[in-house]
């Protein structure tokens, strides 16, 4: 990792929420947080870990569904479970690959950790398919192949979604967008349109 993120922002998202994020580096990596929210509702309050290479660890989300907890262990598989308003359901065994992503619909951070773990992969005007844990607000969890595309130095596609962009920090460039750094004393970066 090349610079210590630490910021936190608002903006909205590519599928019009209302999304409130922050990122904090420290030596273990990097821990994502975000709420959206729909109207006067949230959407999804979510936790994601990434370890200091950019690899997804850890992830606790909340929907309206309920509640879903996910890592991927060392013998590469992904485990964790969701609780939903029937009882527990268990992940387990899942074949993880490593560098896989995390990718809850609609939400800003993860395709960030993702953009932050695939800059040094992914060539500007190359694509590539990637094992993803495509996560929809229902919770029913797919791990499957999306394509990701490097648009330009800024600019991402995740599948077939508007594309996401990134400014020189890797931070996200959203509508009505405010980023602020969380330490005491820095300056704040400019305004989104």
């Amino acid at each position: 990792m090349t610079a210590v993120l630490r910021f936190g922002g608002r903006g909205q998202g590519a599928d019009r929420a209302s999304v409130v994020w922050s990122v904090a580096e420290g030596r273990r990596g990097r821990r994502w947080r975000e709420v959206r929210n729909a109207g006067h509702a949230v959407a999804s309050s979510l936790l994601l870990e990434t370890d200091p290479a950019g690899r997804f660890a850890h992830l606790e989300l909340s929907t309206p569904s309920g509640l879903l907890t996910l890592h991927p262990e060392p013998d590469g598989t992904l485990h964790g479970h969701a609780i939903v308003s029937d009882g527990v359901e268990h992940v387990e065994g899942l074949a993880w690959d490593a560098d896989g992503l995390a990718l809850l619909e609609g939400s800003t951070i993860c395709r960030l950790a993702a953009v932050a773990c695939l800059a040094d992969v992914i060539a500007v005007g190359a694509s590539r398919a990637h094992l993803a844990a495509v996560i929809p607000p229902t919770l029913w969890l797919d791990v499957k192949p999306i394509r990701v595309e490097r648009i330009d130095v800024a600019s991402w596609r995740f599948a077939d979604e508007e594309p996401f962009t990134v400014d020189a920090r890797g931070l996200p460039v959203l509508r009505g967008g405010e980023i602020w750094p969380l330490e005491r004393g820095e300056e704040r970066a400019a305004r989104h349109r």
